[in-house]
């Protein structure tokens, strides 16, 4: 639900609105209480960052704008403007200023002596830390400020975050019960405040799962909800993506190469490091020519600038499965071995056992595109009619390609096919 954004307190206590027909939607509206309302010209200038920023254009102005509110100290002592603020920032890609932001509003006796600042402080410490990669601290801020007891509003953000970092935690149990306790796991309102979060965190749940159906679904509709609130920049969610995978998984390439241009046109109007290389990492792999290792070498520099560390380490291992293709061995062992060390700096659970894994088929021979396409059809538990129906093959022709996958890999049957590659990739 898009609100309108008023010159005092939280949007929705004041009395006019930022200009006439404005419109900007701000994750975890709430109200302010009357004796914290603040100038209207601070309200202002906060706002006007956010909406750009939503709208995904001028990012330089964006930028300065923020910083201007963050160095201004009667400021900092207001909750909502430092909430504006900090999560505008982190749109803009400043992970590092984010994060030293927080370190000093931790310390500020303003905030130190205020129940509701510390809440607020501990989303945004919780939010800079799941967009640098560490889902395990992301989860531990998420789950004791929960325990505290939210608005409704803070509260369908803090869960929506929460499972975000339970996936990249290797956590997919707790993720659907956090879903399942706060009654998030089914159809959702698309009214309700904040619920694109919810749905984008739906969709990483399903795509660690191998529900790619239910992640497309989840993906497409976190985009018609900010499409609705005119949110078009990826950096507040980067949902044409993630859908864009979760369509090639369903073998859909065409509507996943249309969701992968989309987003990396807006992410290059916006600007920021991280969205491109998320953006192109998208591009690459579901273009899969002979561009991709460019534009995936090109993702890996921008999302290791960006220290978005759980996307570096998903487009390592696709930059290291292209080269490996091209005949790159060498190569390709060390993207797995980087992805690995970066993994295991971050504390991310989703990818170690995949990377573990591709390391250990290094050595095994090449299959053909149609080889691999079956065999990983058949280890998703795919039968041989299926197969052969989902490729528009003969039964005989899937058979064949299947028992010259078994041979060159030196196994038996479906079974012993799963433990050599491993569970089907999200």
């Amino acid at each position: 639900m898009t609100e309108t954004a008023h010159p005092t307190g939280w949007p929705g206590s004041g009395t006019g609105p930022l200009r006439e027909g404005s419109a900007v939607y701000i994750p975890g509206r709430q109200d302010s209480d009357d004796d914290e309302r603040i100038p209207p010209d601070e309200v202002c200038l906060s706002l006007h960052s956010l909406e750009l920023a939503n709208l995904g254009v001028r990012r330089a102005l964006v930028h300065e704008q923020v910083e201007a509110v963050l160095d201004t100290q009667d400021k900092r002592g207001h909750p909502y403007c430092m909430w504006l603020a900090i999560l505008t920032l982190l749109y803009t890609g400043d992970l590092v200023s984010a994060h030293s932001q927080c370190r000093q509003l931790a310390m500020d006796p303003r905030w130190l002596g205020s129940p509701r600042h510390q809440i607020l402080l501990a989303l945004m410490r919780a939010r800079v830390s799941l967009l640098a990669g560490d889902g395990v601290k992301s989860a531990a801020l998420l789950t004791e400020v929960l325990a505290r007891g939210l608005s409704p509003e803070l509260t369908r953000l803090a869960v929506a975050w929460l499972v975000e970092a339970h996936v990249l935690a290797g956590s997919p149990d707790a993720a659907h019960q956090a879903l399942l306790a706060h009654e998030l796991a089914g159809r959702l309102d698309p009214e309700l405040p904040d619920v694109a979060y919810v749905l984008a965190a739906r969709g990483a749940l399903h795509m660690a799962t191998g529900r790619f159906q239910h992640a497309l679904d989840d993906f497409t509709a976190c985009g018609r909800v900010l499409t609705a609130q005119s949110v078009a920049n990826p950096a507040v969610v980067p949902w044409r993506s993630r859908a864009a995978f979760a369509a090639l998984a369903t073998r859909r390439k065409d509507l996943a190469l249309a969701l992968a241009a989309d987003e990396l046109t807006a992410a290059r109007t916006w600007g920021a490091a991280r969205g491109i290389g998320i953006a192109l990492h998208a591009v690459a792999v579901i273009g899969h020519n002979d561009t991709s290792v460019v534009l995936l070498e090109e993702a890996v520099e921008l999302l290791d600038l960006a220290h978005a560390r759980g996307e570096l380490i998903h487009a390592l291992h696709d930059l290291a499965v292209l080269q490996k293709e091209r005949g790159d061995e060498t190569v390709a062992r060390s993207r797995l071995e980087t992805a690995t060390t970066v993994a295991r700096a971050s504390r991310n659970g989703l990818w170690p056992d995949r990377l573990r894994l591709a390391l250990e088929r290094q050595d095994l021979p090449v299959l053909t595109s149609q080889e691999l396409r079956i065999s990983e059809l058949a280890r998703s538990g795919y039968s041989n009619r299926q197969i052969a129906e989902t490729l528009f093959l003969a039964i005989r022709t899937v058979e064949f390609h299947l028992s010259s996958v078994y041979r060159k890999l030196g196994v038996s049957g479906r079974r012993e096919l799963v433990s050599v590659l491993g569970s089907p990739p999200s």
